[in-house]
Parts: C-alpha cells; structure tokens; sequence
C-alpha cells in the first residue's frame, strides 16, 4: 500500500460508507432512542436519540480520517511516512466501522442486546490484534505507539518495548476476543477489559524497566 494515493485514501473511507450505508438501510427499523452506554455486567444504562448517535458517528468517522490522514505531515520527526503506517490507519478505520454499524445492530436487536454484547466486544479485542500486528514496526514519533517517557528518550528502548508490546497487543487480542464469546455475559466486559488493560501495561512497566537496564549498561 503507497504512502500517498487517491487509492489508498479511498480505500480508507470504504468502511465507513459501508458502515453509512448499512444505518441507512436500517434507519426506519431504528428506535427513536437508542441504548449509548453498558456497564460492566453489559446490562445498558444510557441511552440518547437516534439522529444524535448517527450525526455523532458519522463525525467521528470524518475526524478519524483526517486526523489519521494528516498526522505523518505533522510529526516533527518525520517518521509515519510509511507502508505499514497505512495499513494500520486502515485496520482501525476497518474495526471502528464495525463498532459503530454494531451500535445500531444492537440497537435493532434490543432483545438480544446482551447476547449481542459480546461480538461487539470481540470487535475491540479483534482491533487491539490487529493494531499489535502493526505497531512492532512504528518507528519513534510523537504521536502513534507507546509512548512513554522512556520510549521517548531512546530508539532502543522504543524499538524492544514495541516488539514486546506488539506481541502482548495480538495475544492479548485474540485471547480477549475469544473469551468474549464463551465467557457468560455477566462477566463480559470485566474479563475482556482485565486482559486489555494487561497488554496495555506490561509493555508500559517493560519500557521503564529497560531503560533503566539501558542507562546501567553505558554506565558500568
């Protein structure tokens, strides 16, 4: 995938128009007043108007895009100038498509809600993959990946946290989409966000960890 081309810009927004598309299609099935929000039992508790929710996706996807769009002609460093980079715009584009067309699945399918809740997020963990698929190969800049004050301070550091962090992210991804599935609904999202929160930090400890390891070396 080319760093710059009309190709690659179009291929970034066809989820979001099939996401469109598919809300459209739904709309006059769609409650007035939708369910926005799920405790940690998946149970819902905080709805808002349908026309709100829809507005408000269709901005997000519009900011998502160009924020993701114009951060490589920003970064200082110069250094999300990538293949790679692209791709991962587009996996997170892809995923967040997908979430916000199952908020109005769900929504649809009010009497399943809970049922539904996990697929939904499976989705989330399945992102989560995808994005440590990726990220192993960011190099150091001021706005995409882990960035610690360690990871920050050294391209070594950087470089180890994200090949640790990027295994832990899709591991930790596909166990969480898995047990997204099979765990009782009740128990859902704390099991799904335990092993989120897990992956998330260990790379964030190891990063502090090897810098100091890194400053101990050049000066013994």
């Amino acid at each position: 995938m080319k760093t710059t081309s009309t190709t690659t810009e179009i291929l970034m927004t066809i989820p979001w128009l099939i996401a469109i598309v598919y809300v459209t299609s739904i709309w006059p099935e769609l409650p007035a007043t939708m369910p926005s929000h799920y405790d940690l039992s998946g149970t819902v508790n905080g709805w808002s108007p349908k026309v709100e929710l829809a507005w408000l996706s269709l901005g997000m996807g519009v900011f998502l895009y160009l924020l993701f769009r114009f951060l490589p002609k920003i970064d200082p460093k110069g250094r999300l100038q990538s293949a790679n980079f692209q791709k991962l715009r587009f996996v997170m584009m892809l995923f967040l498509a997908a979430l916000q067309a199952s908020l109005f699945y769900l929504a649809v399918h009010q009497s399943t809600s809970q049922a539904l809740l996990g697929p939904e997020l499976a989705l989330v963990s399945l992102m989560l993959a995808g994005i440590g698929n990726y990220i192993t190969t960011v190099k150091p800049n001021w706005f995409i990946g882990i960035r610690t004050p360690w990871t920050l301070s050294s391209e070594n550091v950087w470089r180890r946290t994200h090949q640790l962090g990027g295994r832990w992210m899709v591991a930790g991804g596909l166990l969480a989409a898995l047990l997204a599935i099979v765990v009782p609904a009740p128990y859902t999202v704390g099991v799904v966000v335990g092993i989120i929160l897990t992956a998330s930090f260990i790379p964030i400890v190891y990063s502090y960890i090897y810098y100091r390891q890194e400053k101990a070396r050049q000066f013994s």
